[in-house]
């Protein structure tokens, strides 16, 4: 199966410029806890935002959220996968990153959509697929795994 069949299409994004409070209100109005921002020069994927990245910012940097930009805060290494990936790619990546989403990105780095590991995890759970419902729970398990601070795919 293409990832493109499986994607979240309509996804929420903000600009490198949008302040941290700005990024929280649209997590917490869309119920979301990962926003991917979008360069306002290009147009394509700058990178990503967490709430988790927002509230280490916030400590980090000793500033209200009102105050913080998000290009201070995003994870600009960020992996991706292109929109004609399989399944079977984007899970590999989501094991490699350790990352519960993964944007989806057309040949010129434009934002497609996003895929995420409930995603994978409702179409196992629909599907009765048991290679989908191993593989979920394999990727599940990688990505749970600690990290080092010398990991290179740590952010």
């Amino acid at each position: 199966m293409k990832i493109s069949e499986l994607m979240v299409k309509d996804v929420i994004t903000c600009g490198e410029n949008a302040l941290l409070g700005e990024i929280a209100k649209l997590m917490w109005e869309h119920d979301i806890g990962f926003i991917p921002v979008i360069s306002t020069e290009s147009g394509a994927l700058a990178g990503v935002i967490t709430d988790r990245d927002g509230f280490l910012a916030a400590y980090f940097q000793g500033n209200p959220l009102w105050q913080i930009p998000a290009r201070s805060a995003m994870s600009t290494r960020i992996a991706t996968c292109p929109v004609e990936a399989e399944v079977e790619d984007a899970e590999r990546l989501m094991r490699e990153f350790q990352v519960h989403r993964l944007p989806v990105v057309t040949k010129e780095g434009k934002l497609a959509g996003v895929v995420s590991l409930n995603d994978l995890a409702r179409k196992a759970a629909h599907d009765e697929n048991e290679k989908l419902e191993e593989d979920v729970a394999v990727t599940l398990g990688a990505i749970c795994e600690p990290r080092t601070p010398e990991d290179p795919a740590r952010p």
